[in-house]
């Protein structure tokens, strides 16, 4: 357990720092102009799209960094911790799914799709159309793992 300890000490300060980066960008966001827009609407859809996955990314980090805070303090909630992320079915539904591989993929598109925003706009739609895309066969992937075994 003192292991999986150290571990949950390291996941702590990277999402400190990934917090600290978030912070940044949604600073940035405010203060960055776009190069080119055609329309005031698509101006306004591509910047709403960035700063939503920026807090989103916010939150998430907020949650998992007070999850693990919790879990540290507790020795109940470290070893539910520990249990759930040494689940052997969890871990196998996630292997035979890819889950890793389409999350990397999810998640490197995502990226793309907000920096292409600021660029060109039909990139941008591409972009997303496809992250969508990978998002949806992930998790229909899921699904069908969590059903069949």
């Amino acid at each position: 357990m003192d292991d999986f300890k150290k571990k949950m000490r390291r996941r702590q300060l990277l999402l400190v720092a990934a917090l600290l980066l978030a912070c940044c960008l949604i600073l940035l966001s405010r203060h960055y102009d776009k190069i080119s827009s055609e329309s005031e609407f698509l101006y306004g859809f591509v910047s709403g799209f960035q700063v939503g996955i920026i807090i989103a990314i916010f939150g998430f980090l907020v949650y998992f960094l007070i999850r693990n805070a919790l879990a540290m303090k507790s020795p109940e909630r470290l070893k539910k911790l520990y249990i759930s992320e040494t689940d052997e079915r969890k871990l196998m539904i996630m292997q035979k799914s890819g889950s890793v591989g389409m999350n990397i993929v999810m998640y490197g598109l995502a990226v793309g799709t907000a920096v292409a925003g600021n660029f060109n706009d039909t990139v941008f739609f591409t972009l997303l159309g496809a992250c969508l895309f990978v998002k949806l066969v992930g998790g229909l992937m899921k699904l069908f793992y969590r059903w069949k075994y």
